[in-house]
C-alpha cells in the first residue's frame, strides 16, 4: 500500500517540488512529513500548491541562473594545496574534499565540502581537476594544483 504525497522541496532520486508521488507509508510518516519535505495529497493541498506553482517556478529559474553564473566564475579558479610529500611525490595521506573546500574559501568562494567532487582521492603531487555541484543541473569544474610543502 502506498501513500500519496505532494513534495514541498526538490528531493534527489524522488522528484521536484510540486510532484505528486506514491511513497511507502513509513517513508512518508517517518521522514518526509516530519521534515516538512512533503504534505499528504488532498484536494485542498493540491489547490494550494497549484496557486503557488508560478512563484515556485520563478524561484527555481532564478536559482538555476544564479548557479550557472557562479559556475562560470568557478571555471577560471585554480587552487593550490600544499601537502606533506615524500621524495617521489607521494603524499603522506591524501587531499580530501575538506582541504579543497578550505582552499576555495581562501579564493573567496564559500562551498560546502559535501558539494565538492573528486574523481578519486588525490595521493600524489601534480595537477588534478575537481568539480562542485552547485545545482542538480549545474556542475562547475576547476583545477587543483598539489605541491609538496614542508
Amino acid at each position: 500500500m502506498k501513500t500519496k504525497v505532494i513534495l514541498q522541496d526538490d528531493i534527489p532520486n524522488l522528484g521536484v517540488a510540486g510532484d505528486v508521488k506514491d511513497v511507502a507509508p513509513g517513508y512518508a510518516r517517518n521522514y518526509l512529513l516530519p521534515r516538512k519535505l512533503a504534505v499528504p495529497s488532498t484536494p485542498r493541498a493540491r489547490a494550494l500548491w497549484d496557486a503557488r506553482k508560478a512563484q515556485v517556478e520563478d524561484e527555481r529559474k532564478s536559482k538555476l541562473a544564479a548557479a550557472q553564473e557562479r559556475g562560470r566564475q568557478l571555471e577560471d579558479v585554480v587552487i593550490t594545496i600544499g601537502a606533506r610529500a615524500g621524495q617521489d611525490g607521494k603524499l603522506f595521506g591524501s587531499v580530501t574534499t575538506t582541504d579543497v573546500a578550505k582552499a576555495l574559501l581562501g579564493k573567496g568562494v564559500s562551498i560546502d565540502r559535501r558539494w565538492v567532487e573528486l574523481r578519486e582521492p588525490i595521493r600524489t603531487t601534480g595537477e588534478f581537476s575537481g568539480a562542485v555541484r552547485l545545482h542538480p543541473q549545474v556542475r562547475a569544474m576547476f583545477k587543483i594544483l598539489v605541491q609538496a610543502a614542508g
